[in-house]
């Protein structure tokens, strides 16, 4: 039942995805995309959005978001109250958004069919009783894709928030100023380091949404694998 999306075509699906929604909201695909725009696209693809769950802590991590699948219904995300209610938070709450983006517009038509009541995922849950899927702090966008759902979901965050477009165009230009060659940088060089706070400023995420954007692009030697925040 896993979707075999390609890292190329989430990119392009989720380019155009979210680009058409900002045209046809504001005229123009401006990038970074606002907050409230974030919350308006997952609240299109989902049946309710809440900002002040209480989630605390299971299986020994901290659950940010969860997202509720039920046949027959859109899915209802839930995202930790402390992320919307704290400013200084308001960089995880745009990742944890566009992360739940895709699984509502990626993973929901798989428990909308007769298959995907046998998911191993869920196995046991009669078909009429919702599928949670909970999403931890320190799984939100992995590099490696043994936990494929999360995987996904955390490529989709990227693409969403530095879409592959506007992305490349910034590297290009960054690059060029520095007088750079297109091998992958070490992030842990000046030039590795300036262009990850660049980009993080020019689409408004955290340090490392955008170390793990441009690792999975191979913009930057993967130096290591650390969480999204």
């Amino acid at each position: 039942m896993r979707p075999e999306y390609t890292s190329e075509e989430l990119d392009e699906k989720c380019q155009a995805l979210v680009s058409d929604y900002l045209r046809r909201k504001h005229g123009e695909a401006s990038f970074p995309i606002r907050t409230a725009d974030l919350r308006l696209f997952v609240e299109m693809e989902s049946e309710s959005l809440t900002l002040d769950a209480r989630l605390g802590q299971e299986g020994g991590g901290e659950v940010e978001a969860c997202t509720e699948f039920r046949r027959g219904h859109k899915p209802a995300v839930k995202i930790a109250s402390s992320l919307a209610q704290v400013p200084s938070l308001e960089k995880r709450l745009r990742a944890v958004l566009a992360h739940q983006y895709g699984h509502v517009r990626f993973h929901d038509f798989l428990f909308q069919t007769e298959e995907g009541s046998w998911l191993s995922l869920f196995e046991g849950l009669p078909d009429t009783r919702p599928r949670l899927h909970r999403c931890r702090r320190d799984s939100m966008m992995p590099l490696g894709d043994d936990d494929w759902m999360e995987w996904q979901a955390g490529y989709v965050c990227g693409a969403l928030l530095m879409p592959i477009g506007p992305l490349v165009a910034h590297v290009r230009d960054f690059r060029h100023a520095r007088d750079l060659d297109h091998a992958a940088l070490s992030e842990r060089s000046l030039d590795g380091a300036a262009l990850i706070r660049e980009v993080a400023e020019r689409f408004q995420t955290s340090w490392d949404t955008a170390r793990t954007r441009l690792a999975q692009q191979r913009i930057l030697a993967p130096d290591d694998t650390r969480s999204l925040f």
